[in-house]
């Protein structure tokens, strides 16, 4: 019986008794920067049949080496779900956060369990034809979902469940019953890894400063969120982190006051010293320093850099109040690394910028939609960015294997660090405290 007949047959009867629950999310965070779950290089047909958006996937050309195919994380997450099922056969199901999972079907075999924690590119087992369901013919069929019933799961398995169109390399497939793409090249290439401690330094709504510790490689709280007993004394408008123990903190108010605040302990609670004021006139909506002498700051889209001449400056030691450029209309604001800064905008994009001097700078859109509803984003270094969703009060992380490079085939997203739990209007990162190799 030729391929296309054995998959239809497949499609008629898929996983009727598939756990799940019928309904089509509206996702409503960022979606992970998913890959195709090959090895870097590799070229794969993926098919949609009858079951869009689920799509079946086999190798090119021909579909030799389908069989036995080593496949791969196309997300960092945890494995929610790694069991037999007598249609789908060898099942993972990979929980990346933010409600969304992935479902790989028909494995030869299974190489990770329950609650593994996986980076984009782990490998989680090998392409079959396991399952009454696979008709003995070789492929994985792949489905992306989106839990919108908010149970901590995904169904899948049959038209009604919580699956939708999966994105590979920001493009979109499974649009509709009927489509097939050929040679689409898996850039499931991860070949370095964050390390470090990220140090988070918040403000709440009251005044008070927070910080929290985040083990750059696992997204784990090491520590935190310690909290100030005492508040600033004034209401924060933009933060920004120079060093482990000293934050330039602006007020809202019609002066632009400036602030040093300079931390004393982050043990047992936060500590520091009466904030000193170093001027006014700064009346900056975002603020962010790179680690290697620069601070950035946006007023009413107009960019701005300063240079910093002291890790614990007074108004003399901020010098070169230089106009970039108008039109930076972000919603959020972090630095990358030496004069890179990186930001979002309130329709989602994700844009980096190389900054070369007055009017001169480079601009690269490496997102265009799903990072609106991100409140914060805050790098530490390394290629790590965090985004903050205030409404629940999450974070999430992402790694970018070169944040220098005005790419964004490279950053994928990693889960997240928290679901809940972080309500701080301001938050910023010590710049440079993570690496990767």
């Amino acid at each position: 019986m030729p391929r296309s007949a054995l998959l239809r047959g497949f499609i008629a009867t898929l996983f009727a008794a598939a756990l799940g629950i019928v309904g089509l999310a509206s996702p409503a965070l960022a979606v992970p920067d998913f890959q195709l779950p090959f090895l870097c290089g590799q070229k794969w047909q993926l098919n949609s049949w009858g079951h869009a958006p689920a799509l079946d996937m086999v190798k090119e050309p021909d579909q030799q080496g389908t069989e036995g195919a080593t496949l791969l994380a196309a997300a960092g997450g945890t494995v929610d779900r790694s069991f037999w099922h007598d249609n789908g056969g060898n099942v993972v199901q990979i929980d990346h956060g933010g409600g969304y999972f992935t479902t790989y079907i028909h494995l030869q075999s299974r190489a990770v369990s329950a609650g593994d924690k996986v980076e984009r590119g782990t490998v989680i087992g090998k392409v079959g034809k396991t399952g009454a369901l696979s008709n003995d013919h070789p492929h994985l069929h792949f489905e992306l979902a989106y839990d919108s019933d908010g149970d901590g799961h995904a169904s899948w398995g049959y038209a009604g469940s919580e699956r939708i169109k999966p994105i590979f390399n920001g493009v979109t497939y499974g649009q509709a019953n009927g489509m097939e793409w050929d040679n689409v090249e898996s850039h499931n290439c991860g070949t370095v890894s964050p390390k470090g401690t990220a140090s988070v330094y918040g403000v709440l709504s009251d005044g008070r400063l927070t910080y929290t510790a985040i083990d750059a490689a696992t997204g784990k709280r090491s520590a935190g969120a310690e909290l100030s007993t005492v508040s600033l004394g004034f209401k924060a408008k933009a933060l920004a982190t120079l060093n482990y123990n000293t934050l330039l903190v602006t007020e809202d108010g019609g002066d632009g006051r400036l602030y040093r605040v300079d931390v004393i302990s982050v043990r047992d609670g936060v500590t520091f010293s009466p904030p000193v004021l170093l001027g006014t006139g700064w009346t900056h909506d975002l603020l962010a320093y790179d680690g290697s002498n620069y601070l950035f700051g946006i007023a009413d889209g107009a960019l701005r850099r300063y240079k910093l001449t002291a890790g614990k400056p007074v108004l003399a030691d901020i010098t070169g109040n230089t106009l970039i450029g108008t039109g930076f209309t972000l919603k959020t604001l972090t630095a990358t690394g030496p004069s890179w800064i990186l930001g979002t905008t309130s329709a989602g994009a994700l844009i980096s910028y190389k900054i070369n001097g007055a009017e001169s700078w480079q601009r690269y859109q490496l997102r265009d939609t799903t990072w609106q509803v991100f409140d914060h984003l805050l790098s530490p270094g390394g290629g790590v960015y965090y985004g903050h969703r205030n409404a629940e009060g999450s974070v999430h992380r992402y790694f970018d294997e070169n944040p220098l490079d005005g790419k964004g085939d490279d950053l994928y997203g990693q889960g997240v660090v928290d679901t809940e739990g972080w309500t701080q209007v301001l938050l910023s990162a010590y710049p440079d405290s993570v690496t990767s190799s």
